[in-house]
C-alpha cells in the first residue's frame, strides 16, 4: 500500500491491528471452499459397497438416463449423476467391455458402460464412470428412415427401433440387439458393427436373453406369440408359441434348461427346453405381464411385474409356483420393468410409467419372509 500521509498509515496499522495469519487457505476457519470441494467429490466418490441403477426418463420433450446410486449399509439413494440424451431411449444393457476407439498398442480394460437402445435406430454406448459426458464413447448402426426390408449386415443396424438388448458375460465383444424391424443383430463391439443378422420372428423383438452357461445360445421373444433358442454358431433354432405376445423372458436360476416367458395376457409361463410344452402357466396379473426377474441368492424366487400396477413375488418348484408376496404401485400407473439386485437378494428396483425408479426389500413383506426362511431382523 502506497502511504501518501501519516494519518493514512497510522489508520491502517490501526484497522489491522490483531489479525491473525495463516501459512494455507486450509487452515483459515473461515475459507470453506476447499471442504465444499471435497464434499462434492465425496457425493461423486463410488465405492465397492454401492450399487448403481440406470433409469431411461422422459419429461416432456426431454430425454436422459439417470444414475441412481443405493448403498443398503449406509442408507443412501439419491441420483449419482445424469446423461443428457438428444433421441427417445427404449431399451438399456450395462456392460463392461470398453467399445470405444482404442490407441494403437493399448489393451481394452473392463470398465463401466451402458448401452442404449433408441427409436432413431441406433444403439448409444455411454461411459458411466465420466460425469457430465457429452457425448457416447462409440454409436452403433445408422440414422435411417423405417423400412420393411431385412437390414443388412455391417454398421448400418437396424432399420426401426431397438426395442431390447443382452450382452454376453462370457464373449465379452458380442452384444445381441432386438428390433421393431423383426431382426436380431449380433455387434461386434471390437469393430461397432453387425456381424449377423437372425430373422426368426415375423414381428417386433421384444426380449433377448444370453443363456447363463452356454455362450453361443441365445433366448428370444417376439410379438408374434413366440419364443425361439437359437444356437448362433449353426443359426438352429427351437420355437415354443404361447396365447399371446411375449412381452419379456428370463432364464431360471434353478436349472439350467428352463425359462420363464411373460406374456400379453397376464401370464407367466415356466418352459423346459428338451420339452415341447411348457411345465407350467400362471395366471399372474390382471394385464400384460411386463417384467420378470430371477434371483441368483435365493433359489426358487421368481418376481413380475405388469401394467396391472402391482408387484409379485412367486415361490417356483420343478411343477408349480405360487403366490407370497403382492403389492400395489398405484403412483406408477403402470409398471415396465423390474430388476433384482446382484448384491442384496430380496431389493428390487421397479420401473413404471409415473412416480420415478421405486425399491422395495421382499424382506419387509412377512409372508415372504416365512415362505423362504428368513429370520426376522433381530431374532
Amino acid at each position: 500500500y502506497d502511504f501518501h500521509g501519516s494519518w493514512e498509515k497510522q489508520w491502517y496499522q490501526r484497522r489491522v491491528r490483531g489479525a491473525t495469519y495463516f501459512a494455507t487457505l486450509d487452515e483459515d476457519p473461515y475459507i470453506t471452499l476447499p471442504s465444499a470441494a471435497k464434499d462434492e467429490e465425496d457425493t461423486y466418490e463410488v465405492k465397492p459397497t454401492d450399487n448403481l441403477i440406470c433409469v431411461a426418463k422422459l419429461e416432456g420433450e426431454m430425454s436422459s438416463i439417470e444414475v441412481h446410486l443405493w448403498n443398503e449399509a449406509e442408507e443412501d439413494f439419491y441420483v449419482h449423476h445424469d446423461i443428457l440424451l438428444d433421441k427417445f431411449p427404449l431399451s438399456l444393457e450395462w456392460l463392461s467391455y470398453d467399445a470405444g476407439e482404442q490407441e494403437e498398442g493399448s489393451q481394452r480394460v473392463p470398465g463401466n458402460y451402458l448401452a442404449v437402445g433408441h427409436m432413431s435406430p441406433q444403439i448409444e454406448i455411454w461411459d458411466l464412470d465420466i460425469i457430465n459426458s457429452s457425448e457416447p464413447i462409440v454409436t452403433l448402426g445408422e440414422r435411417v428412415k423405417p423400412s420393411k426390408k431385412k437390414p443388412k449386415v455391417g454398421k448400418k443396424g437396424h432399420s426401426d427401433a431397438v426395442m431390447c438388448m443382452s450382452w454376453s458375460r462370457q464373449n465379452t465383444n458380442i452384444l445381441a440387439s432386438g428390433g421393431a424391424d423383426n431382426t436380431i443383430l449380433l455387434w461386434d463391439l471390437e469393430t461397432a458393427s453387425a456381424k449377423e443378422v437372425l430373422s426368426n420372428h415375423k414381428d417386433k423383438v421384444q426380449s433377448l436373453a444370453w443363456h447363463l452357461a452356454e455362450s453361443t445360445t441365445l433366448l428370444t421373444g417376439s410379438y408374434d406369440s413366440t419364443c425361439s433358442l437359437i444356437d448362433c454358431r449353426t443359426k438352429n433354432s427351437k420355437t415354443w408359441a404361447f396365447d399371446g405376445e411375449v412381452e419379456c423372458v428370463s432364464w431360471t436360476t434353478t436349472s439350467p434348461f428352463s425359462f420363464v416367458a411373460g406374456t400379453s395376457e397376464g401370464r407367466a409361463v415356466c418352459v423346459d427346453i428338451r420339452q415341447t410344452k411348457p411345465l407350467f402357466t400362471i395366471a399372474a396379473h390382471d394385464s400384460e405381464v411386463s417384467g420378470v426377474a430371477m434371483s441368483r441368492h435365493m433359489p426358487g424366487l421368481l418376481v413380475t411385474c405388469s401394467a396391472d400396477k402391482t408387484v409379485k413375488a412367486w415361490k417356483v418348484t420343478e411343477s408349480a409356483a405360487s403366490c407370497v408376496a403382492t403389492r400395489e404401485f398405484g403412483d406408477c400407473m403402470s409398471l415396465h420393468t423390474i430388476a433384482l439386485c446382484p448384491d442384496y437378494g430380496t431389493m428390487l428396483a421397479i420401473g413404471g410409467l409415473q412416480g420415478g425408479l421405486q425399491l422395495w426389500d421382499l424382506a419387509t413383506n412377512r409372508e415372504f419372509r416365512e415362505a423362504f426362511s428368513i429370520p426376522t431382523q433381530g431374532s
